[in-house]
C-alpha cells in the first residue's frame, strides 16, 4: 500500500525492506523443498540456510540529533528496570503497585499483548517478541504464557510457556481450552494430559488478513451469549466462509462475532479506522474503543437487526490500546463498574469514567472521573487490564520506545524486542480474595458461582460451563433457578445469567426469554431484548453493508482568498505540503480534518518545525489540555487540536520578513512527517 513508500532514515523504505525479505523466503523454502523430496527418496538431509541474503541493514530514523541523555522525545533508549518504572507511576486514591512479572524475572516476556485470566484462577499473556512480524532470518518466538502464584505473594513463580503461536494478536479461554488469533487463522488450544502446554490444535477460522499486523483481529473476547468477539482495522480485508454462509468478504474496519460452538460468524459493527478494545458490563451493556482516534462506544442494537456504535463518552487522548470494566470485590464501591481506557501516547496511563445507564433508553454515557494511572515513565505503554483470581487490578506494560508502526520503519532496530512488564494494583486496606478455582467443579457448583458480584468469576464459570454437556447444563440450570423468584429484584440477574447460558448452548428458551423480559430490572429487561434479537435473527449472518471511508484523494485548491488544508486520511500528512503569500497579507486558511487521528496546524518561524515538535512532545500528558501547542515565541498561528471531520478557520498576517515559514502537526510523533512549507515573498 502507500505507506510502504514511505521514505525514513536516508531514504529507505518498508517496500525496500519487505520486498528483500521475500527473496530471503523463496531461498529458505527452496532450502526446505530439497529436504521434503529428498525424504521421499529415504534420504535424511539438513537445512542449510547459509546461501539465504543477508538482511538490508535498517537504519533507525530516532537520530542521535533527537536524543538528549539517551532519551528520544516521545521514548527513552535507556530503558528503566522494573523497579524504577514502578517509582514514576502515581495511582488513584490509596492503591499501591509492585511488579508482578517482568523480563528481568522471565526473559521470554516481552511485548505483552493481552492478558487473560484461567479457570484455576491463574493469570496468562500474550507475548508478541518478534512484533512487528516475524524475520526470516531470526527466531520466531511469540509465545502464550501461564504466569502462576501458587504461593500467594502477588508475584509470579514461573513463566510455563502453553503454545508458541506467531502474531498472538488476542486470545480467550473456552472448552477446555483457548482460542488464539493468529493471523490469518483462530486457532484452537487445548492441553488434553494436565502439563500445561498444548498437545491440541486445531484451525477453527480462517480468511482473517495478515497483511499489517497493527490492524490484525485482536482483543478476543467471549460474550455472555456465547460469541468470541474481536476487532480489525482499515488496511485488512477478511473473507470468510462458514456452513452457514458463502464466503463473506469484508473490508470494513469494525468488530465481528464468531459462534464457536455453531460456527457462525458475521460483522457486527462498524469502528473506524482501527479499533482494539471489547468489554461488558454486568448487566451485557457492551463497550468498544478504537485504538487510533481513541474514541469509545456503546455498542447496541439498532433496530434492524444489526448493531452499531453509538458515542459512549467525551474523549481526551488517543491513542487506545484497550478498555475494561473494573469490577472486583477486592476494592471499594468508589471503583466498582468504572469504565477503564488505557492510553499509550504522551498521557501514559489509564482513564476512568462512571457510567450513567439510562433504562428508558438502554443508552450508558461516562463521565470522566480521577485518573486511575498515570506514569513519567516515557516508555510505559499499557496494552490491557484485567482483575486475577486474587481480585487485585493486572496491567501489561508493552515497555517500548517506538511505538508508532508508520513513524518508523517495520524494522529500525530500535523497536525493542526485550522487555515487557506486568503490574499488580491492590487496596491494601481492604482484604484480597480466595482464588477460587472452577476448573472440573460440578455443574451445580458452576451455576452458584454465578451468582458472584465479580464479573470475572462469573466469566470463569461461563467458560467452565461451556465445555459441559449442554442436556446436563440445561438440566441443572433448571434447578438452580427454582429456587429464585423471578418477580423479585434481588434475583433478576440470576435468570438473566440463566438466559445468557441458554444463549451460549444455542438452545433457544422462549419461556425463559419471556420471564426476564418482564423482569422487575430494566437492566435485565435491555439485556434480554438483545438476546430476542440475536435468536429471531437465527442462523443468518449479518448483511454486510460497507460504510464509506473518507476520500483518500488529495483536494489542493483555493476558495476565493480562503486557502484550503486537509489531512488525508490514514497517511499522516497534509493535502497541500507549498502555498506561497506576500508579506504584510492577510492570511485566511480553512483546515479541515477528514482523518480519524487528531491533527492540528501551527504555523512558525523557518527552520523551527523541529524546536516546536519536540517542546510539543515534551508537554507529555498535559498536551491534550493545551491542545499540544507550546509556548514558543516562533509560533505564528495555531489550530485547535481537531478531531474527525472537525474543522477550523486560521486567520493571520503574514511576517514581513521573507523565506520558508513551516507548519506542522504538533500531536507527539506527527511533526515529523505533517509537514509544510509557506513561502513569503513580495
Amino acid at each position: 500500500g502507500g505507506r510502504s513508500t514511505l521514505a525514513f532514515t536516508d531514504g529507505q523504505t518498508n517496500k525496500v525492506v519487505l520486498e528483500h525479505e521475500l527473496t530471503q523466503l523463496d531461498v529458505m523454502t527452496a532450502n526446505r523443498d530439497a529436504v521434503i523430496w529428498a525424504a521421499s527418496r529415504g534420504l535424511a538431509l539438513t537445512v542449510q540456510d547459509s546461501n539465504v541474503p543477508p538482511s538490508i541493514e535498517v537504519i533507525t530514523n530516532i537520530q542521535k540529533k533527537q536524543t538528549q541523555n539517551g532519551k528520544s522525545k516521545t521514548g527513552a533508549l535507556n530503558y528503566l528496570s522494573g523497579e524504577e518504572s514502578l517509582q514514576k507511576m502515581q495511582l488513584v486514591g490509596n492503591l499501591q503497585a509492585n511488579i508482578f512479572a517482568s523480563e528481568e524475572m522471565f526473559p521470554e516476556l516481552v511485548n505483552p499483548v493481552q492478558l487473560g485470566v484461567d479457570t484455576r484462577a491463574r493469570l496468562w499473556v500474550a507475548a508478541w517478541k518478534t512484533y512487528p512480524k516475524w524475520e526470516p532470518t531470526k527466531t520466531m518466538d511469540d509465545r502464550l504464557l501461564i504466569l502462576p502464584d501458587e504461593d500467594g505473594d502477588g508475584v509470579a513463580d514461573q513463566a510455563i510457556t502453553f503454545a508458541r503461536v506467531h502474531n498472538p494478536t488476542g486470545f480467550e479461554f473456552w472448552n477446555g481450552g483457548v482460542v488464539v488469533v493468529s493471523a490469518p487463522d483462530l486457532i484452537f488450544l487445548k492441553d488434553t494430559d494436565g502439563d500445561d502446554v498444548a498437545d491440541v490444535q486445531t484451525r477453527i477460522l480462517s480468511g482473517l488478513d495478515s497483511a499489517d499486523t497493527h490492524h490484525a483481529a485482536n482483543n478476543l473476547i467471549f460474550g455472555p451469549g456465547g460469541f468470541l468477539y474481536y476487532q480489525r482495522g482499515i488496511f485488512l480485508v477478511s473473507n470468510v466462509e462458514t456452513p452457514w454462509e458463502t464466503n463473506q468478504e469484508s473490508t470494513t474496519s469494525g468488530m465481528y462475532r464468531f459462534n464457536p460452538r455453531t460456527f457462525e460468524f458475521s460483522f457486527h459493527a462498524t469502528n473506524s479506522p482501527n479499533p482494539h478494545g471489547i468489554c461488558f458490563d454486568r448487566w451485557g451493556y457492551h463497550y468498544a474503543t478504537d485504538g487510533t482516534s481513541g474514541r469509545a462506544f456503546q455498542v447496541r442494537p439498532n433496530g434492524k437487526s444489526g448493531f452499531a456504535m453509538r458515542k459512549l463518552l467525551n474523549h481526551t487522548v488517543r491513542p487506545v490500546p484497550s478498555s475494561e470494566i473494573l469490577s472486583s470485590s477486592h476494592f471499594d464501591d468508589s471503583y466498582q463498574e468504572k469504565f477503564l481506557i488505557l492510553n499509550s501516547i504522551a498521557f501514559l496511563g489509564i482513564k476512568q469514567y462512571g457510567l450513567d445507564r439510562n433504562t428508558e433508553t438502554g443508552n450508558v454515557h461516562g463521565t470522566e472521573v480521577a485518573d486511575f494511572l498515570v506514569s513519567s515513565d516515557p516508555n510505559f505503554r499499557p496494552t490491557d487490564f484485567a482483575i486475577g483470581g486474587d481480585g487485585a487490578a493486572y496491567v501489561s506494560d508493552w515497555a517500548n520506545a517506538i511505538i508508532g508502526h508508520m513513524q518508523h520503519n517495520v524494522r529500525d532496530p530500535n523497536r525493542d524486542h526485550d522487555h515487557g512488564r506486568i503490574f499488580r494494583i491492590t487496596q491494601p486496606d481492604r482484604p484480597l480474595l480466595t482464588p477460587l478455582v472452577l476448573d472440573g467443579k460440578p455443574i451445580p457448583q458452576l451455576l452458584r458461582a454465578l451468582e458472584h458480584p465479580d464479573n470475572g468469576i462469573r466469566q470463569r464459570a461461563r467458560v467452565e460451563l461451556s465445555e459441559r454437556e449442554t442436556k446436563n447444563v440445561m438440566a441443572a440450570m433448571q434447578i438452580w433457578l427454582a429456587s429464585f423468584n423471578s418477580s423479585k429484584e434481588e434475583d433478576a440477574h440470576h435468570f438473566l445469567e440463566g438466559l445468557w447460558l441458554a444463549q451460549q448452548h444455542n438452545v433457544e428458551k422462549s419461556d425463559l426469554l419471556a420471564t426476564v423480559l418482564e423482569s422487575p430490572n430494566p437492566h435485565a429487561r435491555i439485556a434480554a431484548q438483545t438476546v430476542r434479537q440475536f435468536w429471531q435473527q437465527g442462523h443468518r449472518s449479518q448483511t454486510l453493508s460497507d460504510a464509506p471511508e473518507p476520500s483518500t484523494t488529495p483536494t489542493q485548491k483555493e476558495d476565493g482568498d480562503t486557502i484550503l488544508i486537509r489531512t488525508v486520511p490514514e497517511k499522516m500528512r497534509y493535502d497541500l505540503t507549498k502555498f506561497t503569500v506576500k508579506a504584510g497579507q492577510s492570511v485566511r486558511v480553512r483546515f479541515v480534518n477528514p482523518d480519524y487521528m487528531p491533527h492540528n496546524l501551527l504555523f512558525g518561524m523557518p527552520g523551527s518545525a523541529e524546536e516546536i515538535g519536540s517542546a510539543a512532545e515534551a508537554l507529555g500528558a498535559g498536551g491534550f489540555r493545551l491542545q499540544f501547542i507550546p509556548k514558543s515565541d516562533k509560533i505564528l498561528a495555531a489550530s485547535a487540536l481537531l478531531q474527525y471531520g472537525e474543522e477550523e478557520i486560521l486567520e493571520f498576517t503574514a511576517p514581513s520578513t521573507l523565506g520558508d515559514y513551516d507548519y506542522l502537526c504538533t500531536f507527539p510523533g506527527h511533526w515529523r512527517m505533517m509537514r509544510g512549507i509557506m513561502t513569503v515573498t513580495n
